[in-house]
């Protein structure tokens, strides 16, 4: 299968030089020259792996780094100019699998480029990682660090909105009572009022649900809640 490769380069030079060398290997290639457009091309084109500039116009790499690494699962070759030896930590603690330092030799890139897509299968979609679920296609939960993305945009929770939202998510289609959810969310000792689910579901309704008016969590009148 054809593998795909986005370069994100504000450098036209460089970002011809690498998306040529890749396309000359096989590879289906898409150049971005922004943080903003790489973004866009990631969510269009779901590339299999991504070379990424830390010195771009509108943001830094390391923060788009540690944006694809929270919401994808895909593995990112860090390139820059700088040979800090803090950069090269912050890159790779932020998710990046490797470090480039300009200037390179194209081969050492393609290299690489091949020994990082050998461990791919690693990387698998956010629908079949169990550190993530995906409750619709707006919407996605890190497991891991506890973050919600709507749109590919961090949404802030408060704990045990976050608890609800996991634990409705994790039991897709079966109906709870409020009963039910007191003791499985807030724990068999909670004193507090029903009113408290009602609450918090209108609450993350309020933060998640989209403008089309369908909610993520469906009331069952006389019950209680539900995701389907």
């Amino acid at each position: 299968m054809e593998r795909r490769i986005i370069v994100i380069e504000d450098d036209f030079s460089i970002n011809d030089i690498l998306t040529f060398a890749l396309q000359e290997e096989g590879y289906k290639v898409k150049s971005a020259f922004s943080s903003k457009e790489g973004r866009n091309i990631i969510e269009e084109f779901n590339p299999d792996l991504v070379l990424l500039d830390i010195n771009l116009p509108d943001e830094s790499g390391f923060e788009l780094c540690k944006f694809i690494t929270y919401t994808y699962k895909i593995p990112i070759l860090m390139i820059t100019a700088r040979n800090d030896m803090m950069d090269k930590i912050l890159g790779l603690e932020l998710g990046a699998d490797d470090y480039i330092t300009k200037p390179f030799h194209i081969k050492e890139v393609m290299t690489r480029v091949k020994v990082a897509l050998r461990r791919v299968k690693k990387y698998s979609s956010i629908e079949k990682d169990k550190n993530f679920i995906e409750i619709n296609k707006e919407i996605k939960i890190n497991l891991e660090s506890r973050i919600v993305l709507k749109n590919n945009k961090e949404v802030k929770l408060k704990p045990k909105e976050y608890d609800l939202l996991v634990f409705l998510a994790k039991n897709r289609d079966i109906v709870f009572s409020r009963e039910s959810i007191l003791d499985k969310v807030w724990g068999m000792d909670y004193d507090g009022e029903m009113r408290t689910v009602d609450i918090h579901v209108r609450r993350l309704r309020a933060k998640l649900d989209s403008n089309n008016g369908q909610s993520i969590i469906e009331t069952v009148f006389g019950i209680g809640y539900v995701m389907r």
